[in-house]
């Protein structure tokens, strides 16, 4: 009987901060994480006119762990991307890219998604000849 409940407890415990068939939790600043996905540059109304801000619409679903918003990870699928002020010249509306940074919470009217990352790094997936 005690091998069976330690044997449960250790499932348990290896299955913390994961989902399971949607991969591991990621975690907010400072934490660094890398995404996939296509790049849309999305326009929101202000008081003051239209925002345009670049949105990484991922590739597959993420899961982040907010421990303000929930106690489990949260089902992410479009990310905005903040803190670089010029694009590489290949980065163009629908380009396939990785990103590389850091996840925070939205906290102002400027940010129009739920999370958003830091950038540090952007690449474009594949290349010429490549898909």
């Amino acid at each position: 009987m005690t091998t069976r409940l330690i044997l449960c407890l250790a499932l348990v415990a290896s299955l913390t901060g994961c989902v399971i068939g949607g991969g591991r939790c990621l975690f907010l600043e400072p934490v660094n994480a890398t995404l996939t996905g296509k790049i849309r540059f999305r326009d929101f109304p202000t008081g003051s006119g239209v925002d345009n801000v670049p949105v990484l619409a991922l590739d597959r679903t993420a899961h982040v762990y907010a421990p303000a918003e929930s106690h489990s990870c949260m089902p992410v699928n479009d990310i905005q991307l903040v803190g670089w002020s010029e694009f590489p010249p290949d980065i163009i509306e629908g380009a396939h890219i990785t990103v590389h940074g850091s996840l925070f919470e939205a906290a102002a009217a400027h940010q129009y998604t739920h999370f958003l990352m830091n950038v540090v790094t952007v690449a474009p997936v594949g290349g010429p000849g490549q898909k």
